[in-house]
């Protein structure tokens, strides 16, 4: 695993919009912090676009030059991944067997405060570790599957994650 920090230097405005929170880049549509977060990590790379495609988990990638997946805290790992599967183990079985073989993983820290930015990139062995000790598993709305969702960034977290790095 290796680490990258920067400073966001894109504009990020937070409102108090009912579920949606931010502007970006002098856009009009609100986005989440997921999509927030994967917005600074194209603009940083000078790929930034004001709709980020959402794109299947086993279809293309958020970073399609480094085929890279950009995930941060609280992040769904993906929807329909090994049908009705209705546990953890054999969702994430699903998501590893479908997955594209040179896939990548990036784990974003974004301070909102000091706009301080660090990524943490991870290849299928790591992001697997990573899968097993920061998710949780609730029912999709529909109540005929599970989700496997992230945990909400902590300093435990993030200990892991700079213990981990090369």
């Amino acid at each position: 695993m290796t680490k990258v920090t920067y400073i966001n230097e894109m504009e990020v405005i937070y409102t108090n919009h009912a579920i949606s929170h931010y502007l970006i880049n002098g856009g009009t549509t609100y986005r989440n912090r997921g999509e927030v977060c994967e917005s600074i990590a194209k603009f940083h790379r000078g790929i930034f676009t004001k709709n980020n495609p959402n794109t299947a988990w086993n279809a293309g990638s958020d970073i399609e030059s480094e085929h890279a997946e950009v995930k941060s805290s609280e992040a769904g790992l993906g929807r329909g991944i090994g049908g009705y599967a209705n546990n953890a183990s054999d969702k994430i079985k699903a998501y590893f067997r479908e997955a594209p073989v040179d896939k990548k993983w990036i784990w974003l820290e974004w301070n909102e405060k000091t706009n301080e930015v660090t990524e943490y990139h991870m290849n299928k062995s790591e992001f697997g570790k990573f899968i097993r000790e920061f998710t949780r598993v609730h029912n999709m709305s529909n109540h005929k599957e599970v989700c496997i969702r992230f945990r909400k960034s902590t300093k435990k977290m993030v200990k892991w994650l700079e213990r981990n790095c090369a």
